[in-house]
């Protein structure tokens, strides 16, 4: 088994990595993707791949919702482009100091969900955060195609909507030149959409909203993927399974490495296919796209 997506330097997870990556090693797990997303958690997420090197590999990247973050989060709406540029350069020059400690790079995309719950932030905000995301996406493609790394995509749009997804492609197309490879990780979107990410040769990241009762629309995206192109995610210490979540007993709950039994299990039922082969077919592919 593998873990695509999680963040281990987040809490509840970074204080029992012991104990969390000793539980999915002894129930078969091999790998374990851990992601950055801002210009303070790469430190630990190195520190962490070199303790448990014979199991984490590293991702780093920014999360688009970072540059509201910085900004208007912060109550600056003035700087924008300025802090978002700066903020973009910094990353590019940690990531080729700690290249030789990367095995992937993300987590990078577009979130146009997260600035639409505020309804203080006016439209020419949005648009200015929409266009900073987008540079920093295409500088996480630039890094992708100069040192042949996959890309691990955060693509989250408003309820309904289209733009978001849209975007990421047409930037992947004009950007990528051909040459991008990665995954859509926890992909919500339509059919439609999907299609032409499949055809673009990127895998799509399943995580425990296949158990929910709410999932439907997620188990609908993972029956019209192959096989072949399906990974295993947490994204914990996000979206715990819903084994965990109507449990009482349990105070803390939180998605972690071990999680992805339950969503292997569910996963199997779906695609209609033995578990063993399941689990052989998706650590493949792993390693295909993440040359472990």
């Amino acid at each position: 088994m593998h873990d695509s997506h999680i963040h281990l330097t987040m809490e509840p997870p970074y204080s029992n990595l012991d104990e969390l990556i000793t539980r999915f090693k002894d129930m078969g797990g091999k790998y374990i993707l851990s992601q950055s997303t801002d210009l303070v958690d790469y430190k630990e997420n190195i520190n962490i791949r070199k303790k448990y090197s014979d199991t984490v590999q590293l991702a780093l990247g920014l999360h688009p919702t970072v540059f509201q973050e910085i900004t208007v989060d912060r109550g600056d709406i003035k700087n924008i482009f300025e802090k978002s540029k700066k903020y973009i350069s910094e990353f590019e020059n940690i990531f080729r100091k700690n290249r030789k400690d990367i095995k992937a790079i993300g987590e990078t995309g577009l979130d146009y969900y997260h600035f639409n719950l505020d309804n203080t932030i006016g439209e020419d905000i949005k648009e200015q955060l929409k266009q900073v995301q987008r540079l920093s996406f295409e500088k996480h493609l630039e890094l992708a195609r100069e040192f042949c790394l996959p890309l691990s995509i955060h693509a989250r749009d408003v309820i309904d909507g289209t733009e978001c997804v849209e975007d990421i492609l047409n930037i992947i197309v004009k950007s990528g030149k051909g040459c991008i490879k990665g995954s859509f990780h926890s992909y919500t979107g339509n059919l439609e959409s999907l299609k032409y990410i499949l055809d673009l040769g990127f895998y799509i990241g399943f995580n425990a909203i296949i158990t929910y009762k709410s999932g439907e629309n997620v188990r609908d995206i993972l029956r019209n993927v192959p096989v072949e192109r399906i990974l295993l995610e947490t994204d914990g210490p996000f979206l715990p399974p819903q084994s965990i979540r109507k449990d009482k007993s349990i105070k803390e709950k939180y998605a972690q490495p071990s999680s992805v039994k339950e969503i292997l299990e569910v996963m199997a039922k779906i695609k209609d296919i033995d578990i063993n082969k399941l689990e052989d077919i998706t650590d493949s592919n792993y390693t295909t796209l993440f040359g472990v």
